[in-house]
């Protein structure tokens, strides 16, 4: 093998490695973890439909954010007369005994959506 042969050869084999194949963590696992992908800070809850719905409340809980695989959605801690309650006025996160439901717009978007245990 020449050197030019070589180098391509090196080369091939190296970028082969690089491939990620398209990897999205949000919604796969990477070999090195099992189960779906959580952002730090965030929980997870799996959903009514086999939905999962990714929820990262602020430290002081006046805030939380609503992860979507796209964007994230920040929404402000709401009066509710049970459970926690977050809204932006047209989507509203209620958050009671581990159980939270996601309306937009006044549909439901994720409902029944349990708190996953920890790994």
């Amino acid at each position: 093998m020449d050197k030019t042969t070589s180098s391509v050869f090196i080369a091939t084999v190296m970028l082969a490695g690089c491939g990620g194949g398209g990897w999205v963590p949000w919604s796969t696992s990477s070999p090195e973890v099992r189960g779906p992908y959580t952002p730090p800070g965030a929980k997870g809850y799996a959903c009514e439909g086999g939905k999962r719905l990714l929820v990262r409340v602020e430290g002081d809980a006046k805030s939380a954010w609503v992860i979507y695989p796209d964007r994230e959605l920040r929404l402000n801690r709401a009066v509710s007369a049970s459970g926690e309650q977050f809204s932006n006025g047209r989507t509203i996160l209620t958050v009671k005994d581990g159980e939270a439901v996601l309306e937009e717009g006044g549909a439901v978007q994720f409902a029944k959506c349990k708190l996953e245990r920890a790994p």
